[in-house]
């Protein structure tokens, strides 16, 4: 390998590394598609350390919900009633990953629960709190 291809694989392993810290320290907040399971009120036997503190730790489309004790990663239960468009602006998102093609996390606004949009996001679409027009 020559020194300029070692140095550029240096160069898209750093923005790897970096681009997760961008969005989790960005004001813009994401979640997955799919709403959390309801749970009943539990009393909770011990302190379990928490699974998850938001929905991009858990792998895949799982999402960081609570039993009613802890934050777990579960599968996300299908939103009832769904809506194809909900009130309010996606947010703007300056930055774009380099990854061909990234997944989108939803195709429209009622795979997201609560008041959450299905927003273009810096990789692929993803649900996110609509701003104000």
């Amino acid at each position: 390998m020559t020194p300029s291809s070692l140095f550029l694989i240096g160069v898209l392993l750093a923005l790897g590394t970096l681009a997760p810290l961008a969005v989790e320290g960005s004001e813009i907040v994401g979640i997955k598609s799919g709403a959390c399971p309801s749970v009943s009120p539990v009393k909770c036997p011990r302190n379990e350390k928490p699974q998850c503190k938001n929905d991009w730790q858990c792998p895949e489309k799982k999402r960081c919900c609570t039993d009613g004790c802890t934050p777990k990663c579960v599968d996300p239960v299908p939103i009832k009633n769904p809506v194809n468009q909900k009130p309010g602006k996606c947010p703007v998102v300056d930055a774009e990953c380099l990854m061909m093609n990234p997944p989108n996390r939803c195709e429209m606004d009622g795979q997201c629960d609560l008041n959450f949009k299905c927003c273009k996001g810096m990789c692929g679409k993803l649900c996110m709190s609509p701003v104000r027009a």
